[in-house]
């Protein structure tokens, strides 16, 4: 029984695992700290792509001060007290919060990424102005390139922190260590 336990466990760990990847992201505003502007999210979906959603949640430094309404357009759903999931559906998928910006803005992003063949996607973050306009002259904050059957590529500027998700790391490790001691008892 404790072995069937044990398989069910690890079995529940590598499956939360290969959900998908999973982020943490910091981005520095300490440049436009007392200035509003848009916390935005923008994935365009092409005709061929597959199917991917970015869930974005545990939102910190987001600071409303009723300057502008958010934006949502496209296949959007949530908020930033749910969480927030963006889909490809459409040609345009939005969401913005407008924030006074506070020193730094954080949140996670989950993917879920059809495995099957099509082309990929983009989920872009950038800090933006009441016009829309980018506030950092590299433009996007920061950008997750997706692939079916690939993990995402992430192109970020020097602002944005984001530490690796160490689950697939733990879900081996964990692996390695049943092994040993099964080794060790025969």
């Amino acid at each position: 029984m404790k072995r069937l336990a044990l398989a069910l466990a690890l079995l529940c760990a590598c499956a939360a695992a290969a959900a998908g990847p999973t982020y943490h992201v910091a981005i520095d505003t300490q440049d436009h700290a007392g200035q509003s502007g848009y916390l935005d999210f923008l994935i365009l979906g092409q005709a061929a792509a597959s199917p991917v959603h970015a869930t974005l949640s545990g939102f910190a430094g987001i600071a409303p001060d009723g300057g502008a309404a958010d934006i949502a357009a496209g296949d959007v759903s949530g908020s930033a007290a749910t969480g927030v999931v963006l889909g490809n559906g459409t040609g345009w998928n939005e969401f913005g919060f407008w924030t006074r910006f506070t020193g730094q803005l954080a949140f996670d992003v989950a993917f879920d990424i059809d495995p099957l063949p099509g082309a990929g996607s983009t989920l872009e973050v950038a800090l933006l102005d009441a016009g829309l306009n980018y506030l950092d002259q590299d433009g996007d904050a920061l950008a997750f390139a997706t692939v079916p059957g690939a993990a995402p590529v992430v192109t970020a500027t020097a602002a944005v922190r984001l530490p690796e998700a160490p689950a697939p790391a733990l879900c081996l490790t964990g692996l390695a260590l049943l092994g040993l001691a099964r080794r060790r008892r025969a």
